[in-house]
């Protein structure tokens, strides 16, 4: 069970159904590509020139790291509406990156991988869903499978949040506004 569940093992808390079946015993599962990619996410989400960013847009509800603070005396660059219209595109196609075409198992209409309805629990969230409920069904092929599946969309995530640049390209040539 180390690195599931808590100490930036992937599902900070929030995986105890996980947890308790892993303990259950009955099959192994193998979180190591869940817990390089979500790694990895957290490199990318953390990275200071995007904490600074997300600090100057003043987005509600962010509380930033200690890390995020500048360093060095200087000031963070400010938010312009070119940078905070870059970030929130990158933040949109970030949550979309967690959208698995194929969606999760006996439920192609549900996409996301990282929380849905739970299959027995009514509209009681289920985080990992995919995982989750293979692992209550005892199919541990499937679990395993749907680790792959998660890893791979966060790393998906990952890639679209990193397309995010603190530094917009600088304008065209004057008289370059589309034409005539």
């Amino acid at each position: 069970v180390e690195g599931v569940g808590g100490g930036g093992g992937g599902c900070e808390g929030h995986c105890g159904e996980i947890r308790r079946a892993l303990r259950s015993g009955g099959g192994a599962v193998d979180f190591g590509p869940l817990i390089a990619s979500v790694s990895t996410f957290a490199k990318t989400a953390n990275s200071s020139a995007l904490q600074s960013m997300m600090i100057e847009c003043d987005l509600k509800g962010f509380t930033p790291p200690q890390r995020a603070q500048p360093q060095g005396g200087k000031k963070p660059k400010k938010c312009t509406k070119a940078r905070l219209i870059a970030l929130n595109e990158a933040l949109t196609a970030m949550e979309r990156g967690f959208l698995s075409p194929a969606g999760l198992p006996g439920r192609k209409w549900f996409l996301h991988v990282l929380q849905a309805p739970a299959l027995y629990m009514g509209y009681g969230a289920d985080p990992y869903p995919g995982i989750a409920q293979a692992m209550r069904d005892g199919d541990w092929d499937l679990a395993n499978r749907q680790v792959k599946v998660v890893a791979d969309q966060l790393l998906v995530a990952e890639s679209l949040l990193r397309s995010w640049n603190p530094k917009p390209p600088p304008p065209g040539p004057r008289g370059a506004r589309g034409g005539a």
